[in-house]
């Protein structure tokens, strides 16, 4: 009981976090590309550059895995109701919990990395948000979907056991959500490695979707997707290991066995065309 509380609190901070985003001031996330007095800014020690390679670098590495787990729990959860054998509900449902106790961390460390952009890079920003400014908004809309969509398909588990194709309807919803959450900012990212000519009569939103839609975008977005999955699974699989260790009964040993075999075979699985992909 004392888990599925910190879960959930994790799920509704995530979303007071975000939500407390939206209250900034517009500022330099949502200008119109106006210039900004200070170009770039530094901090010591560390520096700047590495402060936000490293919040970058992390949040990806937890963004992967609470993006590429949700796709093989989907399809762990419908072989279960294939098979009507309760071991793969059950472990679809422990690769969901994995994923609420990373959603709170993973939104929390994007804020600092979208708060350390905005300071120490003011006018990147601004010139990146007078391109992209309506995504921005569209991608608050689905970050709050998301965040929906994993606590309903998480927390009403054992009470929709009788309602799968509604648990499922979530659990694909989950999957959607999160797919576009990993597109829409690869538009943003591969614009600066193959930007486009933006003519300057297009409107915001035909200016957005141009520079989104770039040379280098789906070659981003499939590579992404690959890795996700791949993390994913290599994680669920070293988790799986330490539980293993600390299995008290032959029943959970057994079941921890199984779990690190599926994540591993999932991660193998997904590696093979990652070369490919990359």
């Amino acid at each position: 009981m004392e888990t599925k509380m910190t879960l959930k609190k994790s799920v509704i901070w995530a979303g007071i976090l975000f939500m407390a985003l939206l209250l900034i001031p517009s500022g330099a996330l949502f200008a119109e590309g106006t210039a900004s007095s200070v170009s770039y800014r530094d901090i010591g020690g560390i520096g700047s550059r590495n402060l936000v390679w490293i919040l970058s670098q992390v949040h990806i590495l937890f963004g992967a895995f609470v993006l590429g787990v949700p796709i093989f729990v989907l399809v762990v959860e419908i072989i279960g109701i294939k098979t009507k054998e309760k071991r793969y509900d059950r472990l679809a449902k422990e690769f969901t919990d994995l994923i609420v106790a990373c959603f709170a961390t993973t939104a929390t460390i994007g804020i600092l990395f979208l708060f350390s952009l905005l300071v120490f890079y003011p006018e990147l920003m601004s010139v990146m948000a007078g391109i992209f400014k309506p995504a921005y908004y569209v991608y608050v809309g689905l970050f709050l979907g998301e965040t929906l969509s994993i606590y309903l398909y998480w927390s009403k588990w054992e009470k929709w056991q009788d309602r799968k194709a509604l648990h499922l309807f979530w659990g694909l919803s989950l999957n959607i959500f999160g797919f576009v959450i990993m597109c829409l900012p690869s538009g943003f990212l591969s614009f600066q490695a193959s930007p486009v000519v933006l003519n300057p009569v297009l409107g915001p939103w035909e200016k957005a979707w141009t520079a989104i839609n770039n040379p280098t975008w789906w070659p981003v977005n499939i590579h992404r997707i690959v890795g996700n999955v791949v993390l994913g699974g290599y994680i669920c699989g070293a988790y799986a290991g330490v539980a293993y260790l600390g299995a008290k009964t032959q029943e959970e040993r057994e079941h921890y066995d199984w779990m690190g075999y599926t994540g591993n075979f999932i991660g193998v699985f997904g590696l093979l065309p990652m070369p490919f992909a990359g």
